[in-house]
């Protein structure tokens, strides 16, 4: 399995820096909302990985 690392990009498209803003986290539904949905997008990102470490 290629990792992105293993990929080499001989022409890079340059992209504009992004502005990141500072954000204070409580313990409402706000914050769980943004930490389930950010969780569940890792994971399903590496799900295959996750599955291969699981069932080894």
């Amino acid at each position: 399995m290629k990792r992105l690392k293993d990929f080499k990009i001989p022409e890079r498209i340059p992209r504009p820096a992004v502005k990141v803003f500072s954000m204070q986290f409580g313990y409402d539904e706000a914050t769980r909302r943004i930490v389930l949905h950010h969780a569940r997008r890792v994971i399903l990102q590496h799900k295959k990985e996750i599955q291969k470490l699981a069932y080894k």
